[in-house]
């Protein structure tokens, strides 16, 4: 089994309650917020142990550098909820404002993001060989494109 299908074995289950229906929304949204911030890490740092498979030389430099790295990116994440809340609090009554607030928001987040994986990167490969670290950060933004896609599925379009 490749590692996306491993991947998707894994997070799939977990994201099958995100998906929204017109009378469940709100549990919907609160399953995808809570997909964001639990046990989906520690299931991404499975896979990606497993796919990487790193000698032990490796692993003693990769796995501190990883947890900094997460740590650094659930910051993101917390902001990320904290616009998704917003949103949501906001929806029936958005305003073209709040509209854009959310967006300009959400598009910092998007430059805040690339900013900590070309920084991280960057450190990682001062440490590791160039090829282990674009192995992990291409498994790390496949499983963070699967998360994002089940969060965005359960919040409602713009209306």
């Amino acid at each position: 089994m490749n590692v996306r299908a491993a991947g998707l074995v894994i997070l799939l289950p977990l994201c099958g309650a995100v998906v929204p229906t017109l009378h469940a929304q709100d549990s919907s949204l609160a399953n995808a917020i809570e997909l964001m911030r639990s046990d989906v890490r520690a299931n991404k740092t499975q896979i990606i142990g497993r796919a990487l498979a790193l000698p032990d030389s490796q692993a003693k430099v990769f796995w501190p550098l990883y947890r900094q790295f997460e740590l650094e990116a659930a910051k993101l994440t917390d902001d990320r909820v904290k616009v998704i809340r917003d949103y949501v609090a906001a929806y029936n009554t958005l305003t073209d404002h709040q509209a854009n607030d959310l967006i300009e928001r959400v598009m910092d987040l998007d430059e805040r993001r690339v900013k900590l994986n070309r920084d991280q990167y960057r450190e990682f490969v001062k440490h590791l060989p160039a090829k282990t670290v674009a192995h992990f950060f291409q498994l790390n933004n496949f499983l963070n494109r699967v998360i994002e896609l089940e969060v965005t599925a359960a919040l409602p379009e713009v209306k």
